[in-house]
């Protein structure tokens, strides 16, 4: 009996280490799933993070290109707006010649344009303005030839050293001059 006594206890050493050996393989199992699951639930959350970055980051540089198209599209209306007064004004230059104040005007333009001008001269007009331009420059006292060579809403260019040097002082002239330093005054009063 002894030998079954020994069988029998090698047996059931043989099936307590069988399982403490399952039982280590079971608890190793386990932990290997619990680091398998926080490896999961962290790569889970870091690519859950960088989706939203994505996300974030696309939404942002959509709303840029939106808010840019805007701002693109208010400066364009704001310049055809700007634009549009001026081509106003360009527009009712053509009244300015019969208005009661134009031969103020006009003798205001000449005066300014014949500064420091010495010797012989020439002033160039509108044809509408070459009866005033003789009236004022003998009011002043000057004597010219004047010339209708000029297409204007009215004002003169004078002109000395055989044409070669203007002196351009025109409605449109002077309205070209304040429109170029004058749009953003007139964008702050449209847009204020």
């Amino acid at each position: 009996m002894a030998l079954e006594d020994i069988f029998r206890a090698l047996e059931e050493q043989a099936d307590k280490d069988v399982e403490a050996v399952l039982a280590e393989a079971k608890e190793h199992a386990q932990s290997i799933l619990e680091d398998a699951e926080r490896e999961a639930d962290l790569a889970r959350e870091t690519q859950l993070a960088e989706a939203q970055e994505r996300a974030r980051q696309r939404s942002m540089q959509t709303l840029n290109t939106v808010r840019l198209e805007v701002r693109k599209r208010i400066a364009s209306a704001k310049e055809r707006a700007v634009a549009d007064v001026f081509a106003q004004a360009h527009a009712e230059l053509g009244d300015v010649r019969a208005r009661p104040v134009y031969p103020a005007l006009f003798r205001a333009l000449l005066d300014e344009a014949l500064t420091g001008v010495e010797g012989e001269f020439e002033v160039l007009v509108d044809p509408a303005d070459a009866d005033l331009a003789t009236k004022t420059l003998s009011e002043m006292g000057r004597s010219a030839r004047v010339s209708t060579d000029l297409s204007s809403a009215g004002g003169v260019v004078v002109a000395f050293d055989d044409r070669r040097i203007l002196r351009r002082n025109t409605l449109e002239d002077r309205l070209e001059k304040f429109e170029g330093v004058a749009q953003a005054g007139v964008a702050e009063i449209l847009f204020a």
